[in-house]
């Protein structure tokens, strides 16, 4: 079945480029062809060349400065451990599960009672899901985060755990449940806030200490009724994950 999803063409590009140079085809220090071309090369347009190049820039790859072109910079993402994610939109979110590796730390069915609805709108009595698993860079290295998921039963396919383990371990659950379903995601509302890494197993899985601060992120995978696919909270440690919005200024409305 089709992917209900679509990845954005910069950010499978940004991702083919960057196996390139892991792969030693681009060494650390050589000059990349001039943008023009690499647009020619791949057939794809300068702007789509150049967004792939700006997230490139942004994980440290590369480097552009005027008149002295491209250079390749490094082998990994800088800072350290960190990962740094852009969003524009639902695409975005498979390019973070395309460059990270999940590691399923348990899978439990679960009926929603008032707590859950309280703290993230699952009907009580709904049957659900319940995921927990650490995203590791494909790089290696620590932990980015550790995240609970609540999947809709009712959209799961046989063998969920078997899947997320095998042939399905580089998507995102919500597109599993939306493949299988025929429930296509239409919406993900996103919460973002501050948080304390809590003592319950978390911290020792993602090394830190009890307490240390967090970015906690909730996502809400909405169908096109508006009824959840999946909810999912993420706990990122603090100096281990970057969060970029980009905004764009409309056009401007036609003065009367």
């Amino acid at each position: 079945m089709p992917s209900s999803v679509i990845e954005p063409r910069y950010a499978s590009l940004a991702r083919e480029i960057a196996r390139e140079i892991v792969d030693g085809r681009h060494p650390v220090g050589s000059q990349m062809p001039p943008e023009v071309e690499m647009a020619a090369e791949r057939g794809v347009s300068r702007a789509t060349m150049r967004a792939a190049l700006d997230r490139l820039e942004q994980l440290g790859l590369i480097s552009r400065r005027r008149r002295a072109g491209t250079r390749v910079a490094a082998l990994r993402p800088n800072n350290r451990s960190a990962y740094l994610q852009s969003l524009a939109g639902i695409g975005d979110l498979l390019q973070y599960a395309a460059e990270t590796r999940r590691e399923i730390t348990g899978f439990e069915d679960v009926v929603a009672d008032a707590a859950l609805d309280r703290a993230l709108g699952l009907r009580a009595g709904q049957h659900w899901l319940r995921i927990t698993s650490l995203r590791i860079p494909a790089a290696g290295g620590p932990a980015l985060c550790w995240t609970e998921i609540h999947g809709d039963a009712e959209a799961a396919p046989p063998g969920l755990e078997a899947r997320l383990r095998g042939p399905d371990a580089g998507e995102l659950v919500a597109t599993v449940l939306a493949n299988w379903s025929g429930r296509p995601i239409a919406e993900v509302v996103q919460e973002i806030s501050a948080a304390g890494i809590p003592a319950n197993g978390v911290a020792e899985a993602l090394g830190v200490q009890a307490g240390d601060h967090a970015l906690r992120i909730t996502r809400r995978y909405l169908d096109p009724a508006g009824a959840p696919l999946a909810v999912s909270v993420s706990l990122h440690p603090a100096d281990r994950f970057t969060y970029v919005t980009r905004l764009r200024r409309s056009a401007s409305p036609t003065a009367e």
